[in-house]
């Protein structure tokens, strides 16, 4: 459980079923938060199903993708979101519309966009999670735990002074891991905010604990505005590392849309 400036959030964790005739979404109040999970590889009779699914423009930018396989993960990825999406709104998922922020942040348009249904989607080799609430801006990162580079030298890019020392003070053998909860906790703290890594990445710290219920976030040059957000550690698959970020109250949904300081 998330505990939020107002009112205790619920989380719960669901997986995307092997056949959409399985789907069921439960209720979703207004103090819930639904982690939808998925590994496409494991969906593989699905591919066909939600290609059907997708509009013409998300069919360019899969054409657009050089790999194959990040073209199956952005099939997947899009057509699980408008299925969910579809089964929250009970209604067509070929028949949604997006709109998208300055930055980039995709959101409902038309009269899906008066339910008020909020949601977020990341997707990584392997994996893919969707966050869904009502009322409150949300974002939502997920992450291959990836062998390939010196977590140093991203973090000394990356990271923020306090982070950087936080993950250092870790015995070497608990670096990687910790760095991709620093990695997940940020970056969706930023989808949240609706900036992604266009936001100065040195103007906020999230601790990189194991074990946290609930994220500590430092900001600056404002401290009061890490009271506007809840960051929280998602569970996630072996090997994948996960969080997700939400503003405190649903008021503030109101407050960030039109503008972040």
């Amino acid at each position: 459980m998330l505990m939020g400036a107002q009112e205790e959030m619920q989380v719960q964790t669901l997986e995307f079923p092997p056949q959409p005739a399985l789907l069921s979404v439960p209720a979703l109040g207004p103090a819930s938060i639904h982690l939808w999970y998925a590994q496409p590889l494991e969906r593989r009779s699905l591919f066909a199903d939600l290609s059907a699914l997708l509009s013409p423009e998300e069919d360019d930018r899969r054409t657009q993708l050089r790999f194959e396989g990040n073209r199956q993960d952005f099939v997947f990825a899009r057509g699980m979101l408008r299925t969910l999406l579809a089964a929250y709104l009970e209604t067509d998922p070929r028949g949604l519309r997006f709109q998208y922020s300055e930055h980039g942040k995709p959101s409902l348009a038309g009269s899906d966009a008066e339910n008020e249904l909020q949601f977020n989607l990341s997707h990584t080799q392997g994996a893919v999670l969707l966050a869904i609430c009502r009322r409150r801006a949300i974002g939502v990162d997920i992450e291959r735990v990836r062998e390939d580079f010196s977590v140093q030298e991203i973090a000394e890019r990356f990271f923020s002074l306090a982070e950087r020392q936080a993950l250092m003070r870790l015995p070497e053998a608990e670096r990687r891991p910790a760095f991709f909860r620093c990695w997940t906790r940020k970056e969706a703290f930023l989808k949240a905010r609706g900036h992604g890594l266009s936001f100065p990445l040195d103007r906020f710290d999230v601790s990189i604990g194991a074990d946290e219920t609930e994220v500590r976030l430092t900001t600056r040059p404002d401290p009061m505005e890490a009271q506007d957000w809840q960051i929280l550690q998602a569970p996630a698959p072996e090997g994948y590392a996960a969080a997700v970020a939400l503003a405190s109250s649903p008021s503030a949904l109101n407050d960030w849309k039109g503008g972040w300081r």
